[in-house]
């Protein structure tokens, strides 16, 4: 029936067959658009070009996130759309079989609302009567576990947001998310000064953190994703290999026989022959999510391929501009918060590097900001001052024999960026966002990186995804694969992932990973 992923296989497929778009609504009440039979009735004429969405949501499987495929049709000729009963007019059978755990009892167990139900009435009932024995007797009680809903909540959506990016497995990220939720109770507590019974709150939160490891070995266990691939001439170059949460299987020819799958990659660039594009119809009508390999790959890398970008895609890379202005107000309300520890700790690192190697503790330099404008930043100098006849722009690795003993260390814990969070009240940085460059190096990469200016469409942060997965770079070619990463930034800005980012930049300072 097919075989399994080889990365030095490729299939050779015919060109020059003409695609159709064709929407479907499915049971689930989401609308599909798919590649379908070649046109049998005449073409009709369009005054306007024609822009379609295609959008697969996959989040009620709870596997991989909603991948979205923009089509936009600029001809003046739009091709009129098949319907189901052209499409069974067709003599060649095709064999469909049901994707993966779509039996009742799966579809039930499996089910994120009913796991979230189940999960609530343990927390609840549970806090309830294994400290009193009895149903809710007084406000305090109630008002209890209105604060455990209140964690469960945080921490439901935090997790399953974090399931669409790298990382979404690891039992830390889980761990921590109780603890912001943890937190957020307590401040809450701490600031309306309500009462709570202590007793069950505790009880609740210590089996809020056991569902959540249980839940993430659960999907450790079952929800390991499972793809069939349409073979193209490309399809190697553009999946990831396999890893331990993903597999594809490469189909010899349009049928899955008994294999059970959760979902069909296609390369939606790629020109299919007729037994393929019919194939592809009948998957997305039988209810099997298609996903297009583009975006299955960002979503397993963590980052945008820039060979396979084109200037309409950059039309979803705009960020949201209501979660931005509320990412502004949060970055100013936490440099606020931070500011009275955050002073009298710079003081003394300032006084540190005095003593350590002459010169001024603070380092200005000139950055590219926000809509290309030039800022001064300002680092902890972790390097004796250039001598005259040394130069000036140049990547920290080629002055690395300028490192201090106690720049070394500072640079390694990422100390070194604290005074930024001055920039952050300027307006000019943020504490999340891509690593702003030299103006020097900004007009070498523009020349040499496609659409590189287009990170500079949000602000820059202190730290950032591209820094936590990728560490420095030094070069051309690490700093196209930076830039593959900001785009991915971009393009996912949401609280969830800015939560990863500030977990991984907390396990970054530990290892030191990516210093010079």
């Amino acid at each position: 029936m097919g075989r399994w992923f080889e990365p030095s296989r490729r299939s050779q497929i015919r060109k020059g067959l003409i695609h159709r778009v064709s929407p479907f609504s499915l049971p689930n009440g989401y609308l599909l658009y798919s590649q379908l039979l070649p046109s049998t009735q005449p073409a009709i004429q369009s005054q306007a070009p024609l822009s379609l969405n295609r959008i697969v949501d996959t989040n009620r499987h709870g596997r991989i996130p909603s991948l979205a495929y923009e089509l936009s049709i600029t001809r003046r000729q739009a091709l009129t759309l098949p319907t189901r009963n052209e499409l069974s007019m067709h003599q060649d059978p095709i064999s469909i079989t049901p994707s993966r755990h779509n039996r009742w009892y799966e579809r039930i167990l499996l089910n994120p609302a009913f796991g979230h139900l189940i999960a609530l009435a343990i927390i609840t009932l549970g806090a309830q009567f294994l400290s009193y024995q009895s149903w809710v007797q007084n406000a305090n009680q109630g008002i209890t576990l209105a604060l455990l809903v209140l964690c469960y909540a945080v921490t439901a959506y935090l997790s399953s947001n974090i399931a669409k990016f790298v990382g979404r497995r690891a039992i830390p990220y889980n761990l921590a998310t109780v603890l912001i939720a943890v937190g957020l109770v307590f401040t809450l507590v701490l600031f309306t000064r309500i009462g709570y019974a202590r007793t069950s709150l505790i009880i609740g939160l210590s089996l809020l953190l056991t569902i959540r490891i249980i839940s993430v070995l659960i999907n450790r266990r079952f929800r390991y994703l499972k793809l069939a691939c349409v073979p193209t001439e490309r399809i190697d170059n553009i999946l990831p290999p396999v890893s331990k949460s993903f597999e594809y299987r490469l189909l010899d020819n349009p049928s899955m026989g008994e294999t059970r799958y959760d979902g069909l990659i296609v390369d939606m660039e790629e020109q299919l022959e007729d037994q393929w594009i019919r194939f592809v119809s009948h998957c997305n009508i039988a209810g099997l999510p298609v996903f297009n390999a583009r975006k299955v790959a960002e979503t397993i890398n963590g980052k945008v391929n820039l060979s396979t970008l084109q200037s309409i895609d950059l039309a979803n890379l705009q960020p949201q501009p209501v979660y931005l202005a509320g990412k502004r107000a949060l970055d100013i309300l936490l440099t606020l918060l931070v500011a009275p520890l955050l002073i009298p700790f710079c003081l003394i690192v300032a006084l540190l590097i005095k003593l350590d190697s002459p010169g001024p503790a603070i380092f200005v330099q000139q950055r590219i900001g926000k809509g290309n404008r030039i800022f001064r930043m300002y680092k902890f100098r972790s390097m004796r001052p250039r001598e005259e006849g040394e130069g000036t722009a140049q990547f920290a690795d080629q002055d690395a024999y300028r490192i201090t003993r106690l720049g070394a260390f500072i640079r390694k814990v990422r100390i070194d960026e604290l005074p930024q969070f001055l920039n952050i009240l300027k307006g000019e940085m943020s504490l999340i966002g891509p690593r702003p460059e030299q103006p020097e190096f900004v007009e070498q990469f523009e020349e040499e990186v496609p659409y590189y200016s287009y990170r500079h469409i949000v602000r820059p942060g202190i730290t950032g995804w591209a820094q936590v997965n990728q560490g420095y770079a030094s070069d051309t070619e690490s700093t196209r694969e930076k830039v593959e990463h900001d785009f991915y930034y971009i393009k996912n800005l949401s609280p969830a992932l800015d939560f990863l980012i500030v977990m991984r930049t907390l396990k970054t300072m530990a290892t030191g990973f990516g210093a010079l």
